[in-house]
């Protein structure tokens, strides 16, 4: 069978369509468990789907940059935050503890890396980038979107580490100490600055539960 670039963009589209979908469910399912939901970026996937499904080769240009870059955003802060943080203990004191939730969220984690890939694959095919260059588009490589993502996820691992390995960090965690005693174990969750207050969140577990609690002051 012969593909034309209206029927690859159906194709991606329909997929963006489920994806956009699926993050939907995950982001529901996620808050009724009381757990952080995902980003909504990927709900958007609904919207562009309906776009690609249309054989709108702006919109595609557009999905084809954003899967470069979200892709190489979540390669690039993955690695480095399981290098860096280290938080292992949490993640396997989270699967002992939430056995369904953890498995879903990886596995859906795990599509999305195998997916955004396969999704810029289909959106550079040939008949797509002949549709581009006959339409007056740009159909070179987007460079930008591979170095921008990689960029940004160095760049926030960075910032995160250093606001995770700051005084006020340190104080977080001996504050959050103080209220929940030796038997558990710490990690910082977020940290923010408001002109001289500090507001902090910072996971607590032990072998039988996971907690997060809010930490302020002023400095």
């Amino acid at each position: 069978m012969i593909q034309t670039s209206r029927t690859i963009l159906k194709r991606a589209g329909w997929s963006l369509i489920l994806f956009g979908l699926l993050n939907i469910s995950m982001m529901i399912y996620r808050g009724e468990n009381g757990v952080n939901s995902m980003s909504n970026l990927l709900s958007l996937g609904v919207i562009a789907g309906v776009f690609l499904l249309r054989g709108n080769l702006k919109v595609t240009t557009w999905v084809t940059w954003f899967s470069a870059f979200y892709w190489m955003y979540r390669i690039f802060s993955t690695v480095i935050g399981i290098i860096v943080f280290q938080d292992q203990d949490l993640w396997m004191t989270q699967f002992r503890l939430y056995p369904i939730l953890s498995s879903v969220s990886w596995i859906f984690t795990g599509a999305l890396v195998i997916y955004l890939p396969w999704l810029y694959c289909q959106l550079r095919h040939q008949r797509i980038l002949a549709a581009l260059r006959t339409s007056g588009m740009e159909a070179a490589p987007p460079m930008s979107a591979w170095l921008g993502g990689a960029g940004l996820g160095i760049i926030l691992s960075i910032l995160i580490y250093l606001a995770f390995s700051s005084a006020d960090a340190a104080e977080a965690l001996q504050r959050a100490k103080q209220q929940l005693g030796p038997n558990y174990n710490y990690r910082m969750t977020s940290i923010g600055w408001s002109n001289s207050q500090v507001e902090a969140i910072v996971t607590v577990y032990n072998r039988n539960s996971i907690q997060s609690i809010d930490v302020e002051w002023a400095k």
